[in-house]
């Protein structure tokens, strides 16, 4: 997994750490600490520049995530990341979406 700004990372841990409890406590143990923070860089601070934001403020957004973000954050990206169709060849993608001389 890519960890983008370890530095700033490793001086957030405890609130990570905070929030992965908080959601194993309702059940979201699938969520890791890399997951809360990918998300943060990703999504809530893709229009900033990280290095100029204030500690208190990367403290805030972690603490203000839901669950169900990080999870619909996830999904998207895994959609977005997938190659549905990476084991056909260039014969089968053709066949795939070939006219069907039937139809006209």
């Amino acid at each position: 997994m890519n960890m983008d700004h370890p530095d700033l990372f490793m001086k957030v841990l405890p609130a990570l750490e905070s929030k992965i409890e908080e959601f194993q406590h309702f059940g979201y143990d699938h969520i890791t600490k890399e997951d809360v923070w990918n998300y943060c860089v990703k999504k809530k601070w893709r229009k900033k520049i990280i290095e100029e934001l204030k500690l208190h403020e990367v403290v805030e957004t972690v603490f203000s995530i839901s669950a169900s973000e990080i999870v619909s954050f996830t999904q998207i990206q895994s959609f977005q990341t997938s190659n549905w169709f990476g084991e056909l060849n260039q014969n089968d993608l053709n066949e795939l979406f070939r006219k069907d001389p039937k139809k006209g």
